[in-house]
Protein backbone atom coordinates (compact mmCIF):
# COMPACT_ATOMS: atom_id res chain seq x y z
CA UNK A 1 0.00 0.00 0.00
CA UNK A 2 1.65 3.01 -1.06
CA UNK A 3 0.25 6.62 0.45
CA UNK A 4 1.65 9.76 0.19
CA UNK A 5 1.29 11.91 3.22
CA UNK A 6 3.27 15.07 4.78
CA UNK A 7 4.54 14.75 8.20
CA UNK A 8 1.88 14.39 10.90
CA UNK A 9 3.51 17.69 12.78
CA UNK A 10 2.84 19.55 9.29
CA UNK A 11 -0.45 18.25 8.09
CA UNK A 12 -2.70 17.00 10.63
CA UNK A 13 -4.96 17.08 7.23
CA UNK A 14 -2.69 15.23 5.06
CA UNK A 15 -2.98 12.14 7.55
CA UNK A 16 -6.39 11.41 6.69
CA UNK A 17 -5.25 10.20 3.53
CA UNK A 18 -4.01 7.26 5.52
CA UNK A 19 -7.52 6.42 6.59
CA UNK A 20 -9.01 6.54 3.41
CA UNK A 21 -6.90 4.00 1.57
CA UNK A 22 -6.37 2.08 5.44
CA UNK A 23 -10.44 1.65 5.42
CA UNK A 24 -11.95 2.24 1.71
CA UNK A 25 -12.87 -1.16 0.47
CA UNK A 26 -10.44 -2.53 -1.86
CA UNK A 27 -12.88 -2.42 -4.85
CA UNK A 28 -12.76 1.10 -4.85
CA UNK A 29 -8.97 2.00 -5.29
CA UNK A 30 -9.48 2.76 -8.74
CA UNK A 31 -11.99 5.09 -8.11
CA UNK A 32 -11.25 8.73 -8.27
CA UNK A 33 -13.86 9.37 -5.98
CA UNK A 34 -13.59 6.95 -3.65
CA UNK A 35 -12.80 7.62 -0.23
CA UNK A 36 -12.82 11.33 0.06
CA UNK A 37 -14.71 10.99 2.90
CA UNK A 38 -13.83 10.52 6.43
CA UNK A 39 -14.73 7.29 8.44
CA UNK A 40 -14.23 5.12 5.06
CA UNK A 41 -13.97 2.69 7.32
CA UNK A 42 -17.57 2.06 8.00
CA UNK A 43 -17.78 0.62 3.92
CA UNK A 44 -16.29 -2.37 4.56
CA UNK A 45 -18.93 -4.45 5.35
CA UNK A 46 -17.79 -5.81 9.39
CA UNK A 47 -20.74 -7.72 11.15
CA UNK A 48 -21.95 -9.78 8.61
CA UNK A 49 -20.16 -12.88 6.95
CA UNK A 50 -23.08 -13.81 5.22
CA UNK A 51 -24.01 -10.44 3.75
CA UNK A 52 -20.32 -10.74 2.82
CA UNK A 53 -20.69 -13.79 1.17
CA UNK A 54 -23.44 -13.16 -1.49
CA UNK A 55 -21.74 -10.02 -2.84
CA UNK A 56 -23.37 -7.38 -0.47
CA UNK A 57 -26.48 -7.93 -1.58
CA UNK A 58 -28.20 -7.56 1.90
CA UNK A 59 -30.37 -5.08 2.39
CA UNK A 60 -33.44 -6.87 1.44
CA UNK A 61 -32.40 -9.92 3.82
CA UNK A 62 -30.97 -8.45 6.82
CA UNK A 63 -32.02 -9.34 9.93
CA UNK A 64 -30.96 -10.07 13.65
CA UNK A 65 -27.82 -8.33 14.90
CA UNK A 66 -26.46 -8.49 10.94
CA UNK A 67 -29.24 -5.22 10.59
CA UNK A 68 -27.77 -3.33 12.80
CA UNK A 69 -25.30 -2.65 9.85
CA UNK A 70 -26.91 -3.42 7.02
CA UNK A 71 -30.92 -2.84 7.85
CA UNK A 72 -31.98 -1.54 10.99
CA UNK A 73 -35.23 -2.39 9.84
CA UNK A 74 -34.55 -6.09 10.16
CA UNK A 75 -34.48 -5.74 13.90
CA UNK A 76 -37.91 -6.17 13.72
CA UNK A 77 -37.44 -9.81 12.70
CA UNK A 78 -35.97 -11.13 15.34
CA UNK A 79 -37.46 -13.51 17.21
CA UNK A 80 -35.15 -14.72 20.29
CA UNK A 81 -32.47 -12.81 22.15
CA UNK A 82 -29.47 -12.90 19.73
CA UNK A 83 -25.71 -12.19 20.77
CA UNK A 84 -23.36 -12.32 17.75
CA UNK A 85 -19.38 -11.92 17.60
CA UNK A 86 -17.77 -11.18 13.70
CA UNK A 87 -13.86 -11.40 13.08
CA UNK A 88 -13.07 -9.84 9.57
CA UNK A 89 -9.15 -10.24 7.96
CA UNK A 90 -9.07 -7.36 5.44
CA UNK A 91 -6.84 -6.72 2.98
CA UNK A 92 -2.95 -5.00 3.70
CA UNK A 93 -3.09 -5.88 7.38
CA UNK A 94 -6.20 -4.11 8.14
CA UNK A 95 -8.24 -6.11 10.46
CA UNK A 96 -10.84 -6.12 12.71
CA UNK A 97 -10.57 -8.59 15.57
CA UNK A 98 -13.60 -6.95 17.80
CA UNK A 99 -16.95 -6.59 16.71
CA UNK A 100 -19.83 -8.04 19.15
CA UNK A 101 -23.97 -7.54 18.33
CA UNK A 102 -26.96 -7.97 20.87
CA UNK A 103 -30.47 -7.96 19.86
CA UNK A 104 -33.56 -8.04 22.36
CA UNK A 105 -36.75 -8.40 21.15
CA UNK A 106 -39.24 -6.43 23.20
CA UNK A 107 -43.13 -6.91 22.58
CA UNK A 108 -43.25 -5.79 18.47
CA UNK A 109 -40.02 -4.02 18.91
CA UNK A 110 -36.43 -5.61 18.76
CA UNK A 111 -33.59 -3.22 19.89
CA UNK A 112 -29.84 -4.02 19.68
CA UNK A 113 -26.63 -2.56 19.75
CA UNK A 114 -22.76 -3.03 18.35
CA UNK A 115 -19.52 -1.90 18.71
CA UNK A 116 -16.57 -2.98 16.43
CA UNK A 117 -12.66 -1.84 16.08
CA UNK A 118 -10.71 -1.64 13.58
CA UNK A 119 -6.99 -1.10 12.87
CA UNK A 120 -4.05 -0.84 11.18
CA UNK A 121 -0.71 -0.70 12.59
CA UNK A 122 3.08 -0.11 12.11
CA UNK A 123 6.19 -0.54 11.40
CA UNK A 124 4.65 -3.87 10.19
CA UNK A 125 1.84 -2.73 8.65
CA UNK A 126 1.84 -3.00 4.89
CA UNK A 127 1.74 0.59 4.97
CA UNK A 128 4.27 2.76 2.51
CA UNK A 129 3.94 6.05 4.06
CA UNK A 130 5.68 9.45 1.98
CA UNK A 131 6.17 12.74 2.56
CA UNK A 132 4.85 15.36 0.07
CA UNK A 133 7.81 15.04 -1.55
CA UNK A 134 7.83 11.02 -1.79
CA UNK A 135 10.18 10.42 0.84
CA UNK A 136 9.33 7.66 2.40
CA UNK A 137 9.05 8.17 6.59
CA UNK A 138 10.74 4.61 7.83
CA UNK A 139 10.80 5.75 11.33
CA UNK A 140 7.12 6.80 11.77
CA UNK A 141 5.05 4.81 14.05
CA UNK A 142 2.16 4.54 12.04
CA UNK A 143 -1.30 3.81 13.93
CA UNK A 144 -4.98 3.65 13.03
CA UNK A 145 -7.33 2.81 15.61
CA UNK A 146 -10.89 2.98 14.39
CA UNK A 147 -14.20 2.02 16.50
CA UNK A 148 -17.71 2.30 16.01
CA UNK A 149 -20.78 1.73 18.43
CA UNK A 150 -24.81 1.76 17.51
CA UNK A 151 -28.33 1.63 18.97
CA UNK A 152 -31.01 0.63 16.88
CA UNK A 153 -35.08 -0.01 17.18
CA UNK A 154 -36.95 -2.03 14.87
CA UNK A 155 -40.82 -2.73 14.69
CA UNK A 156 -43.45 -4.43 12.64
CA UNK A 157 -46.13 -3.20 11.35
CA UNK A 158 -49.28 -4.03 8.80
CA UNK A 159 -49.87 -7.64 10.21
CA UNK A 160 -45.42 -8.06 10.09
CA UNK A 161 -45.39 -7.25 6.24
CA UNK A 162 -43.88 -3.92 6.58
CA UNK A 163 -41.00 -3.41 8.68
CA UNK A 164 -39.43 0.39 9.92
CA UNK A 165 -35.92 0.90 11.87
CA UNK A 166 -33.62 3.17 12.78
CA UNK A 167 -30.61 4.16 15.09
CA UNK A 168 -27.88 6.34 16.05
CA UNK A 169 -24.10 5.59 15.25
CA UNK A 170 -20.97 7.25 17.49
CA UNK A 171 -18.02 6.44 15.30
CA UNK A 172 -14.50 7.36 16.40
CA UNK A 173 -11.00 7.52 14.02
CA UNK A 174 -7.38 8.06 15.11
CA UNK A 175 -4.78 8.40 12.22
CA UNK A 176 -1.83 8.88 13.73
CA UNK A 177 -2.80 10.62 16.75
CA UNK A 178 -4.96 12.49 14.92
CA UNK A 179 -8.55 11.95 16.43
CA UNK A 180 -11.99 12.79 15.40
CA UNK A 181 -15.60 11.60 16.68
CA UNK A 182 -18.92 12.08 14.96
CA UNK A 183 -22.62 11.24 15.62
CA UNK A 184 -25.03 10.28 12.70
CA UNK A 185 -28.23 8.23 12.40
CA UNK A 186 -29.73 5.15 10.33
CA UNK A 187 -33.06 4.50 9.04
CA UNK A 188 -34.37 1.56 7.14
CA UNK A 189 -37.03 -0.16 5.48
CA UNK A 190 -38.50 -3.75 4.47
CA UNK A 191 -41.77 -4.57 2.82
CA UNK A 192 -42.47 -8.25 2.77
CA UNK A 193 -46.08 -8.80 0.80
CA UNK A 194 -45.66 -12.11 0.74
CA UNK A 195 -43.18 -15.19 1.40
CA UNK A 196 -41.53 -15.40 -1.29
CA UNK A 197 -40.66 -11.31 -1.96
CA UNK A 198 -38.86 -9.28 0.05
CA UNK A 199 -38.29 -5.12 -0.77
CA UNK A 200 -35.66 -3.51 1.36
CA UNK A 201 -34.17 0.31 1.73
CA UNK A 202 -31.90 2.24 3.83
CA UNK A 203 -30.12 5.83 4.35
CA UNK A 204 -26.93 5.01 6.30
CA UNK A 205 -24.59 7.35 8.55
CA UNK A 206 -27.01 10.38 7.65
CA UNK A 207 -26.57 13.92 9.83
CA UNK A 208 -22.74 14.73 9.04
CA UNK A 209 -21.20 16.20 6.14
CA UNK A 210 -18.71 14.41 3.98
CA UNK A 211 -15.71 15.20 5.06
CA UNK A 212 -16.43 13.81 8.79
CA UNK A 213 -18.09 10.18 7.55
CA UNK A 214 -19.62 9.24 3.73
CA UNK A 215 -24.01 8.95 3.49
CA UNK A 216 -24.62 5.20 2.46
CA UNK A 217 -27.96 5.09 0.03
CA UNK A 218 -29.35 1.05 0.03
CA UNK A 219 -32.17 -0.46 -2.09
CA UNK A 220 -32.75 -3.74 -3.37
CA UNK A 221 -35.21 -7.02 -3.18
CA UNK A 222 -34.53 -10.98 -2.19
CA UNK A 223 -36.64 -13.61 -3.09
CA UNK A 224 -37.40 -17.14 -1.42
CA UNK A 225 -37.63 -19.93 -4.30
CA UNK A 226 -39.14 -22.41 -2.50
CA UNK A 227 -37.47 -24.14 0.93
CA UNK A 228 -33.30 -24.20 -0.94
CA UNK A 229 -32.67 -21.17 -3.09
CA UNK A 230 -32.72 -17.25 -1.89
CA UNK A 231 -31.90 -14.56 -4.42
CA UNK A 232 -30.27 -11.03 -3.77
CA UNK A 233 -29.93 -7.85 -5.54
CA UNK A 234 -28.78 -4.74 -4.17
CA UNK A 235 -27.88 -1.04 -5.68
CA UNK A 236 -25.67 1.23 -3.19
CA UNK A 237 -24.50 4.30 -3.60
CA UNK A 238 -22.19 6.50 -0.49
CA UNK A 239 -21.80 10.06 -1.30
CA UNK A 240 -17.87 10.19 -2.34
CA UNK A 241 -18.66 7.39 -4.59
CA UNK A 242 -20.09 6.09 -7.43
CA UNK A 243 -23.21 3.30 -7.60
CA UNK A 244 -22.25 -0.22 -6.83
CA UNK A 245 -24.06 -2.99 -7.29
CA UNK A 246 -24.64 -6.65 -5.67
CA UNK A 247 -26.08 -9.61 -6.63
CA UNK A 248 -26.21 -13.05 -4.93
CA UNK A 249 -27.54 -16.75 -3.79
CA UNK A 250 -27.91 -19.02 -1.09
CA UNK A 251 -28.35 -22.63 -1.15
CA UNK A 252 -29.63 -24.22 2.07
CA UNK A 253 -30.51 -27.15 3.23
CA UNK A 254 -33.12 -26.41 5.95
CA UNK A 255 -32.90 -27.97 9.44
CA UNK A 256 -36.08 -30.10 8.97
CA UNK A 257 -34.02 -31.92 6.12
CA UNK A 258 -31.11 -32.37 8.09
CA UNK A 259 -33.02 -33.28 11.74
CA UNK A 260 -29.61 -32.02 13.08
CA UNK A 261 -29.02 -28.79 11.70
CA UNK A 262 -28.92 -26.31 8.56
CA UNK A 263 -26.37 -25.67 6.13
CA UNK A 264 -25.90 -22.86 3.58
CA UNK A 265 -23.48 -22.51 -0.03
CA UNK A 266 -23.13 -19.35 -0.97
CA UNK A 267 -21.61 -17.37 -3.77
CA UNK A 268 -22.14 -13.26 -5.11
CA UNK A 269 -20.50 -10.59 -7.26
CA UNK A 270 -20.31 -7.28 -6.39
CA UNK A 271 -18.82 -4.82 -9.50
CA UNK A 272 -15.54 -3.98 -7.81
CA UNK A 273 -12.75 -2.12 -9.54
CA UNK A 274 -10.25 -4.30 -11.10
CA UNK A 275 -6.92 -3.98 -8.49
CA UNK A 276 -4.58 -6.34 -10.57
CA UNK A 277 -3.50 -10.03 -10.33
CA UNK A 278 -3.23 -11.94 -7.42
CA UNK A 279 0.85 -14.01 -7.34
CA UNK A 280 -0.78 -16.12 -4.69
CA UNK A 281 -0.29 -19.53 -5.67
CA UNK A 282 -3.97 -21.02 -4.20
CA UNK A 283 -5.76 -18.59 -5.57
CA UNK A 284 -3.91 -19.38 -8.78
CA UNK A 285 -4.43 -23.03 -8.96
CA UNK A 286 -8.56 -22.23 -7.99
CA UNK A 287 -8.30 -19.50 -11.08
CA UNK A 288 -8.89 -16.58 -8.82
CA UNK A 289 -5.93 -14.66 -9.38
CA UNK A 290 -7.97 -12.24 -11.54
CA UNK A 291 -10.86 -11.79 -9.50
CA UNK A 292 -11.85 -8.79 -7.74
CA UNK A 293 -15.55 -8.89 -7.00
CA UNK A 294 -16.60 -12.52 -6.91
CA UNK A 295 -17.37 -13.89 -3.06
CA UNK A 296 -17.72 -17.13 -1.63
CA UNK A 297 -19.42 -18.47 1.59
CA UNK A 298 -20.77 -21.52 4.17
CA UNK A 299 -22.79 -21.30 6.54
CA UNK A 300 -24.40 -23.67 9.55
CA UNK A 301 -26.70 -23.08 12.01
CA UNK A 302 -28.55 -25.79 14.51
CA UNK A 303 -31.35 -25.08 16.98
CA UNK A 304 -30.88 -28.16 18.90
CA UNK A 305 -27.94 -27.08 21.20
CA UNK A 306 -29.38 -27.28 24.75
CA UNK A 307 -32.52 -25.43 23.42
CA UNK A 308 -29.85 -22.34 21.84
CA UNK A 309 -29.70 -21.85 18.47
CA UNK A 310 -25.68 -21.59 17.48
CA UNK A 311 -24.92 -20.53 14.05
CA UNK A 312 -21.13 -20.17 12.25
CA UNK A 313 -20.80 -18.39 8.72
CA UNK A 314 -17.63 -18.07 6.73
CA UNK A 315 -17.22 -15.32 3.68
CA UNK A 316 -13.96 -15.19 1.30
CA UNK A 317 -13.49 -12.78 -1.17
CA UNK A 318 -10.75 -12.70 -3.60
CA UNK A 319 -8.69 -9.02 -3.98
CA UNK A 320 -6.53 -9.16 -6.58
CA UNK A 321 -3.46 -7.67 -6.00
CA UNK A 322 -4.26 -6.49 -2.31
CA UNK A 323 -4.42 -10.03 -1.54
CA UNK A 324 -7.93 -11.62 0.02
CA UNK A 325 -10.54 -10.90 2.43
CA UNK A 326 -11.81 -13.17 5.11
CA UNK A 327 -14.65 -12.88 7.14
CA UNK A 328 -16.42 -15.14 10.54
CA UNK A 329 -19.19 -14.68 12.15
CA UNK A 330 -20.93 -16.77 14.99
CA UNK A 331 -23.94 -16.03 16.87
CA UNK A 332 -26.12 -17.43 19.88
CA UNK A 333 -30.09 -17.25 19.81
CA UNK A 334 -31.37 -17.57 23.38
Amino acid sequence: MNISLRHPKESPLGLALLLVLAGSPAWCLNNETAGTSGASFMKIGQGSARAMGIGRAYVALAEGTDALVWNQAGLALTQQKELSYSYLAYVENIGSPLYFAYAHPVGRSVWGANIGYLSVEGPDASIDARDANGVPLNNQELVVRNAFGTVGVGRSFWYEKLFLGGGLRFIHEDIAGVARDVVVGDFGVLLKPNSVLSLGGSVQNFGSNKTNVATVGRVGAGMRLGDFVTLAFEVNKASDDTARIGVGGEFQLPEEYLEVGQVAVRVGYYNADHTGFSYNPTLQNLNLDRSTGVSFGLGVFTSRIFGYGLGLDWAFVPAGALGSITQISAKVKF
